[in-house]
């Protein structure tokens, strides 16, 4: 029975990065590394997908750029003769067919609302502390705001765009890299495999693979801030009905 280790991440956390290099890389027979082709113009580019495509490079230019590089991870796997395989994710024009039509329409929609919010947490802090300590720099402030607001929110709403697709697409994603293990698997033989992936992806791609038969080890994140997050999910996910639901269904598969 082919085995997998599946170690989830906080990208921006140095004890995460620090955890893969303490892996001993010579009990695997490769290593999986989330990762994506960024070639835009792999299709048409269209005003929706146009949109898409700046909001991705709005947020590698932006949250991206605090991204814990694993490129000492890369080599140590090298260095041992070890295949790391880097590129398991959905191209980024893979990730935008992921959703439909009709969804993208209606996340277009939504976006400018979104865009508006995520301006929304970045001002209202910094307004704050601008009416404690210096209210009378608040007039200066609206009116540089509102001007401001003319540049910054297509910036805004194309992140707003993406993050949205990337959102709705994220379940296809986790089933899009756990095939791209089993296809690469197969064809290489390998039976122990390392896969590095963000904490988001973690569960998907380990539930697929055990409905394939493989045996699924899961880490989570060593990112106080990772773990929070994973905290908040499980809550929400406890006092969902839908989660109810499943569980109850779940149950009465078992008694069959």
């Amino acid at each position: 029975m082919p085995k997998a280790l599946i170690k989830g991440e906080t990208h921006l956390s140095k004890k995460d990065k620090q955890a893969l290099m303490d892996f001993d890389l010579s009990n695997f027979d490769a290593v999986f590394r989330e990762g994506y082709d960024k070639d835009y113009f792999q299709r048409d580019i269209d005003s929706l997908y146009a949109l898409f495509a700046i909001g991705h490079v709005v947020y590698g230019a932006t949250y991206g750029r605090f991204y814990m590089s694993t490129d000492g991870f890369r080599a140590k796997a090298e260095n041992q003769d070890v295949p790391f395989h880097g590129k398991i994710d959905a191209a980024i024009h893979e990730t935008y067919e992921m959703v439909s039509n009709w969804k993208r329409a209606l996340l277009f929609a939504l976006s400018p609302f979104f865009a508006a919010i995520i301006l929304g947490l970045i001002s209202t802090p910094f307004r704050l502390v601008v009416e404690k300590l210096a209210p009378q720099w608040m007039p200066a402030l609206v009116y540089s705001a509102a001007i401001g607001m003319i540049f910054v929110f297509g910036f805004a709403w194309a992140l707003a765009y993406f993050l949205l697709i990337e959102g709705r697409a994220m379940y296809d994603r986790d089933e899009g890299m756990a095939e791209s293990i089993l296809q690469i698997s197969d064809e290489e033989g390998y039976q122990t495999v390392l896969v590095s992936c963000g904490g988001n992806h973690r569960k998907g791609i380990a539930n697929y693979l055990r409905d394939e038969g493989w045996d699924v080890e899961e880490q989570t994140t060593d990112s106080p801030i990772g773990k929070i997050y994973l905290w908040k999910e499980w809550l929400v996910n406890s006092l969902s009905p839908k989660e109810h639901f499943n569980g109850i269904v779940a149950s009465l598969k078992s008694l069959f």
